[in-house]
């Protein structure tokens, strides 16, 4: 069982993997106006083969967390994971909003600049995944035959539109695991565009922080490990390509309206060590 768990958690850091990799990959080549490229396509149906991959170890991840007996024994865990249960896409929008017209009405540019890229990361998968996951229909662990009676419900229960009307049928992907993702992978990428001291242990920290509410949905017995999984790609992916993209399209719509003329401050590493610059754009 153990076993079975730890190699759905590996398969689903390597879906956060490719699309770190792929980012970088494009970061490396030379700007284009294109936003969403075939190449994206390419990864983004390669991770959707890899979580329904997964999804042969639904079922025993599902029995690993929601063991009754262990719940019992740790009332604790149960109440951490309702708290980490909060952080949702809409309260990570809300506060990264209220920090960018914060940001905005002090004219601190570089902090509106990271709020804004980080509300976008986890606005923009928010819309797809709600049509994704409405459509689809998959239903939760809970759910057995349309009531919700026992842990072991069939993976592969799909009722196709009944998630735009039904919370029960809302599993896949995980909105969850997307929006924490995103807000890590978008907060390291501006650490990485911005040559940030320390990224290299603080980056850690932020993905080990957006883990928490992807593991307290399993515990709660509310998604499926491939939920999860790819939840957590389509966050990574969107978290790194809206601030590559930005940042190599300063001038784009959104940051042309939400931005304005704007200062970008960062460190600069050469020959001469590290320095602090800054320009405006």
């Amino acid at each position: 069982m153990t076993s079975a768990w730890a190699r759905g958690l590996v398969l689903a850091v390597a879906l956060n993997g490719v699309a770190s990799s792929t980012i970088r990959a494009q970061s490396a080549e030379q700007p284009s106006a294109v936003v969403i490229t075939g190449r994206d396509l390419g990864i983004t149906a390669g991770a959707t083969v890899g979580a329904a991959a997964l999804s042969r170890l639904d079922v025993p991840v599902a029995r690993f967390f929601g063991d009754s007996a262990f719940h019992e024994r740790h009332p604790g865990l149960t109440t951490a994971a309702k708290r980490a249960s909060i952080v949702t896409e809409t309260v990570l929008m809300v506060t990264g909003g209220t920090v960018y017209g914060i940001a905005r009405l002090r004219h601190d540019d570089g902090t509106a600049d990271v709020a804004l890229h980080g509300t976008e990361a986890v606005l923009f998968p928010a819309m797809f995944i709600q049509v994704i996951r409405g459509a689809l229909g998959r239903a939760r662990p809970y759910v057995a035959g349309g009531a919700v009676e026992r842990r072991d419900s069939d993976p592969y229960q799909f009722e196709l539109l009944h998630g735009f009307t039904s919370f029960d049928y809302r599993s896949f992907p995980s909105m969850h695991a997307m929006a924490s993702v995103a807000v890590a992978a978008a907060l390291s990428t501006e650490m990485r565009e911005r040559n940030t001291p320390h990224r290299a242990l603080i980056s850690p920290l932020l993905y080990a922080g957006a883990a928490m509410p992807g593991l307290a949905r399993l515990y709660l017995d509310q998604h499926w490990a491939s939920d999860i999984a790819l939840g957590a790609f389509l966050g990574a992916f969107a978290g790194q390509k809206v601030v590559t993209y930005s940042h190599a399209h300063p001038t784009n719509r959104i940051d042309r309206a939400f931005l304005g003329r704007r200062t970008y401050v960062g460190f600069t590493s050469d020959a001469r060590g590290l320095s602090l610059r800054a320009w405006s754009f």
